[in-house]
């Protein structure tokens, strides 16, 4: 999306409060590991801007967790052709400096062995997807030269109706790329359908499903409203709809993204609304402007007293029950819960919330 005025950054300023709590940073991509927590805040880019290869070899926008190129709903049906050309280009940079992106230290000539534990902990860009507008832009794509350096692709408005045409453009693509369908059409409102869906995905791809993308204005489009800008999303009708995706799609090993929030001045029902998602179980956020970036890290930073927890239902001695505290933890039926939470700590660190300091009952 175009940059907005950078007095527009200033409303947040206040939120760094929250940076000196940060205990360890978020690691952000971690090479040849992939998890959806890694999305963290995503931000859409046109693909007809310039300055996204600045991006992904964090020149601008250093902390930023993944971005997608879009060739959708942000470039005009004009400016298409310019958006691809200018995409190839991109592919074509990135494919010249491959070694250093991955690499940093090759370009000065030298690598220390702090420099190399560090680059293992500390990747050198953001996950990268692009967003095609259609099943047949998609096949287009597949056969661009250097198509294999991109992450993987979000396709919009994926439904039963269309789920077979985006299946047959995927065919030529990597089986190494990840996946995100996006939930953002009316039949989404028909769970019958959304059953059909979840196993429709299962079934129908070579590549993984990395996480499904609710896609909230569409959604509420769909309702002819659009989002309040006193609420959060939870309060209205594409919130209970998301409750809904939730009871649908996570029993059968999917992750979600929360939808995105667009009003740059509610800083607090942001944070609000981020609160939510996290305790959802979302796997990341779409930013719309870089001031949002440090708020969607810091909601997901895991307290040291919950992470405490987690490692105490995952430890090889843990009892079938036992009390850790003053909390009655199961593993049988908290395992999988720690595990997000070991995995959520992996991607954002953690946070001390000054109570960590517990005594394992083990």
């Amino acid at each position: 999306m175009p940059d907005m005025p950078n007095n527009e950054s200033n409303i947040y300023s206040h939120t760094q409060s929250y940076a000196h709590l940060i205990t360890e940073r978020h690691a952000m991509v971690r090479p040849n590991t992939h998890h959806p927590y890694q999305l963290g805040a995503s931000l859409y880019m046109p693909a007809t801007r310039q300055d996204i290869w600045q991006v992904i070899k964090r020149d601008k926008l250093p902390t930023i967790n993944s971005i997608i190129i879009c060739l959708e709903d942000a470039v005009s049906h004009n400016d298409v052709e310019l958006a691809l050309t200018r995409l190839q280009t991109l592919l074509h940079t990135w494919a010249i400096h491959v070694d250093s992106i991955n690499d940093p230290s090759r370009e000065s000539g030298f690598q220390s062995n702090q420099q190399s534990e560090q680059k293992n902990q500390h990747p050198t860009r953001p996950l990268v997807f692009i967003r095609p507008r259609n099943p047949m832009m998609l096949q287009q794509l597949a056969d661009y030269a250097h198509i294999d350096l991109i992450d993987g692709f979000v396709m919009p408005k994926v439904d039963m109706y269309s789920l077979s045409n985006w299946r047959m453009a995927c065919q030529n693509l990597s089986i190494d790329h990840l996946l995100m369908p996006t939930l953002e059409t009316a039949a989404l409102f028909n769970p019958h359908h959304n059953q059909e869906l979840a196993i429709g995905f299962k079934e129908a791809f070579s590549q993984p499903v990395f996480a499904l993308r609710i896609g909230g204005n569409d959604l509420f489009a769909a309702l002819r409203l659009r989002r309040p800008k006193n609420s959060i999303v939870y309060d209205t009708p594409i919130g209970t709809l998301a409750y809904q995706l939730l009871g649908c799609f996570v029993p059968h090993g999917f992750y979600l993204t929360a939808p995105v929030f667009e009003y740059l001045d509610q800083p607090t029902l942001f944070m609000q609304e981020l609160t939510r998602d996290v305790s959802l179980g979302l796997v990341g956020k779409t930013v719309i402007h870089p001031s949002q970036i440090a708020l969607v890290q810091q909601a997901y930073c895991v307290p040291m007293s919950t992470l405490d927890e987690a490692q105490a239902i995952l430890h090889s001695e843990a009892k079938a029950v036992f009390k850790y505290n003053n909390t009655m933890l199961e593993p049988a039926t908290h395992r999988a819960w720690a595990t997000e939470i070991v995995n959520r700590a992996d991607a954002f660190g953690t946070i001390d919330d000054g109570n960590s300091d517990y005594t394992s009952r083990l």
